[in-house]
């Protein structure tokens, strides 16, 4: 476990330093925290009536490693509500592995005799409620990212309820 957050600190501390030399509000690096959680890097720009991003996300689960990326639109606000409220859609897809002694196809348990190395890809959507707080550089986010993963050897898991919450510092 002390590795795993060895390693989050050494990527968010990269990203980090790439721009200090200039501060723009368009990078948010954070948690998410959820089935398939894991530490984020995201760079957004306007794009007409919209807002796009582009999310990169690196989790760990299984005694593995899962990289993540997403296409993110951020277009409506409810200014009734709150006009810091946004909603979101977005699509992507994951890559990485697992070591694991059994898998889990169709409800049923499937064991092997010692741990496996098991390489996995996967399609994903996302939408979310973000709120974005003015006066302190913080984003507070209601997601889920459903997901249809491919691991090998040949199980198909499908997951349509990865719900989470994510906490990003805005930079």
């Amino acid at each position: 476990m002390n590795r795993k957050i060895i390693i989050a600190t050494f990527i968010l501390t990269i990203i980090s330093f790439s721009s200090l030399m200039a501060q723009f509000e368009t990078r948010q690096a954070g948690i998410r925290m959820g089935y398939r959680g894991g530490i984020f890097y995201q760079v957004s720009h306007d794009a007409g009536n919209a807002e796009i991003a582009y999310n990169g996300m690196l989790g760990f689960s299984n005694n593995g490693i899962q990289l993540t990326g997403l296409k993110i639109v951020y277009e409506t606000s409810i200014h009734e509500i709150s006009p810091d409220l946004v909603f979101a859609w977005g699509y992507g897809g994951h890559a990485g592995f697992m070591y694991d002694d059994h898998v889990k196809f169709m409800g049923e348990d499937y064991y092997f005799p010692n741990d496996r190395f098991c390489p996995m890809v996967g399609v994903d959507g996302f939408a979310s409620a973000e709120y974005r707080l003015t006066d302190i550089p913080l984003n507070i986010s209601l997601n889920v990212k459903p997901f249809i993963e491919l691991t090998f050897p040949s199980f198909l898991k499908v997951y349509p309820w990865d719900f989470a919450l994510s906490v990003a510092y805005v930079f």
